[in-house]
C-alpha cells in the first residue's frame, strides 16, 4: 500500500512541516526579488540620475516604472478577479476575454479547464498575483512587454476543504495594444513548487461523481470506474470510522486520472510500488505566511496502473492519512504509516478472520524485523528495500497492545503537533507509553504474540 501525507518525494512520502521549505524558498529567493522587466529598469535607473540632480526644494514625481507597475498589477487583478468571477457564474465568454487571441492552443486548454472548474462546484475561488518572476528565454521569444507572475490560487470544495486550501500557478502576460493578456500558463511551471499546475483540472476532461462522503475524480466518460471507487470508498470509511478512534466526520477527494503525474504524486517509474498516495494539501504554502506552512487536509491520487485494483483495505489505508492529515504533519513516519496498516489490517480481519493477520505478524517479526537495526527511520523510509510498513505496523500494534487504541490515537495527536525533532518525539512517546524508540525497537525484537 502507500503513502502518507506526501510533499514532493516519491509517492506517499509525508508532508510534515519543513519538508517542503527548501524547494519553495529556493525557488523564492532566486526568482522572487525582480521588481520589473529589464527595460524598465534601465529607464528606472535614468530616472533615479535625473532625480538626483533636482534641487532638494522640487517635489520628486514617481517614476515612470513604477508608475507602469502600478498600472500593470491593477490591470493583471482586474483580469484574475475576472477569472474566478466566470467561474462561479459559469460564463465561458468571460473566463476566456483576457486570453491572448493569437495563442489558440491555450485558448483549447483554458476551454478545457474552465469545464473543469465549473464541475469541480468551488464554494470559494480566488486567483491573487505573489512575486514576479524574470525568464530572459522567455523575454526573448516574446518581447520585451512580457510579464512572468507568480499567482496562488486560493479555493474551497464544499464538504472536502474544511479551509480554504492554496495551490501555485505561473502566468505570462503581454501588453498588446495597450492591454494585458494572458498569453501562457506552464512558462514557470518548472520553477514552481512540488505538485503546482498538476491538479485533477489541469490535466484534461474530467467528471466529478459525488457520495456522501466522497468526491472522485475520473476522466470524461470513466463513469463506471468512478462509481466502484465510491462504493469502495464508502466501506473504507466505515473500516476508519470503526478502528480509528478520532471522530473524524470529514470528506475525501480520490482522483483516479489517466496520468503518472498529479498533484505531487510520481507513479511513472517503472519501480514504484505504490497503489496510491495521500498528498497534503495547505491553507498557506511553505514559506507564504510561515517557513511551515498550514496543512489543511490531504487528497487521495490512484496510480493509473492500479485503478482496476482499488479496494476498502487500499482506500481504508489512504483515507486514514486523509482524517489525520490536519494535525500537524510531525509524527514519525512508522508511527503515520503504522496507524494507516493498523487501520487496513484490522478490516482485512473483519473480512478474512484473524489467521490473515497473525501469519503476517509472525512473518513480520521472523523476516522484516532482522532485517533493521532500529525502528524505520524518515530518512529514506520510502526507497528501504526492508518491509518498512510491516515493522511499523507491527509497532502501532504492539502499542495498542500495551496502552490501548484510544491512548495510541491521543500519542498520534501528540506527536503529529509537536514532534518536531527526536527529542520531543521521545519525550511524548515516553511520558505515554513508557517507552522511547529505542526501548520500543527492543521491545519490538523480544515480543513474542500470544495466540
Amino acid at each position: 500500500m502507500s503513502a502518507t501525507i506526501p510533499s514532493a518525494p516519491p509517492p506517499g512520502a509525508p508532508a510534515g512541516h519543513g519538508r517542503w521549505l527548501g524547494l519553495l524558498l529556493a525557488v523564492a529567493l532566486v526568482s522572487g526579488g525582480v521588481a520589473y522587466a529589464v527595460h524598465e529598469r534601465s529607464e528606472d535607473a535614468r530616472e533615479r540620475v535625473t532625480a538626483a540632480e533636482t534641487p532638494p526644494s522640487t517635489p520628486r514625481s514617481p517614476s515612470k516604472a513604477a508608475a507602469a507597475a502600478t498600472a500593470r498589477r491593477v490591470a493583471i487583478d482586474t483580469i484574475l478577479i475576472r477569472r474566478a468571477q466566470a467561474v462561479q457564474t459559469g460564463n465561458q465568454t468571460l473566463f476566456l476575454k483576457d486570453l491572448d487571441p493569437s495563442n489558440t492552443k491555450l485558448i483549447a486548454r483554458q476551454k478545457v479547464l474552465f469545464a473543469n472548474l465549473v464541475e469541480m462546484g468551488f464554494t470559494e475561488l480566488g486567483y491573487s498575483q505573489a512575486e514576479e518572476r524574470f525568464d530572459p528565454e522567455v523575454v526573448r521569444a516574446r518581447g520585451r512587454a512580457t510579464y512572468l507572475v507568480r499567482i496562488l490560487m486560493r479555493y474551497q470544495i464544499p464538504k472536502v476543504d474544511v479551509a480554504p486550501v492554496t495551490t501555485e500557478l505561473g502566468y505570462t502576460f503581454i501588453s498588446r495594444a495597450g492591454r494585458w493578456v494572458l498569453t501562457d500558463d506552464d512558462d514557470l511551471d518548472d520553477d514552481l513548487g512540488p505538485g503546482a499546475h498538476r491538479e485533477a483540472w489541469d490535466l484534461g476532461r474530467i467528471e466529478v461523481l459525488r457520495g456522501p462522503r466522497v468526491l472522485v475524480v475520473v476522466e470524461k466518460g470513466d463513469h463506471e470506474r468512478g462509481r466502484t471507487i465510491l462504493t469502495e470508498a464508502a466501506e473504507g470509511l466505515t473500516e476508519v470510522r470503526d478502528y480509528w478512534p478520532r471522530r473524524w466526520r470529514g470528506s475525501a477527494l480520490i482522483i483516479a486520472l489517466d496520468d503518472t503525474e498529479v498533484r505531487d504524486a510520481r507513479f511513472a517509474d517503472e519501480d514504484i510500488e505504490s497503489a496510491a498516495s495521500a498528498g497534503s494539501t495547505f491553507s498557506s504554502l511553505p514559506g507564504q505566511d510561515t517557513a511551515d506552512g498550514t496543512v489543511a487536509g490531504a487528497y487521495i491520487v490512484i496510480n493509473p496502473n492500479q485503478r482496476d485494483q482499488v479496494d476498502e483495505i487500499l482506500l481504508s489505508h489512504e483515507l486514514t492519512h486523509v482524517a489525520t492529515a490536519d494535525l500537524g504533519g510531525y509524527e514519525p513516519l512508522w508511527l503515520a504509516e503504522g496507524a494507516a496498516e493498523y487501520v487496513s489490517w484490522r478490516g482485512i480481519e473483519a473480512l478474512g478472520g484473524p489467521g490473515e493477520v497473525a501469519k503476517w505478524e509472525q512473518e513480520v517479526i521472523d523476516d522484516a524485523l532482522p532485517t533493521l537495526h532500529s525502528l524505520p527511520t524518515d530518512a529514506g523510509f520510502y526507497e528501504s528495500s526492508a518491509d518498512v510498513y510491516g515493522v511499523s505496523w507491527l509497532a502501532v500494534r504492539y502499542l495498542v497492545q500495551r496502552i490501548g487504541l484510544d491512548a495510541v490515537e491521543d500519542l498520534y495527536e501528540d506527536m503529529a503537533a509537536h514532534g518536531i525533532n527526536q527529542v520531543s518525539r521521545d519525550r511524548i512517546l515516553l511520558s505515554r507509553s513508557g517507552l522511547t524508540e529505542v526501548t520500543l525497537w527492543k521491545s519490538l525484537r523480544t515480543y513474542r504474540p500470544q495466540r
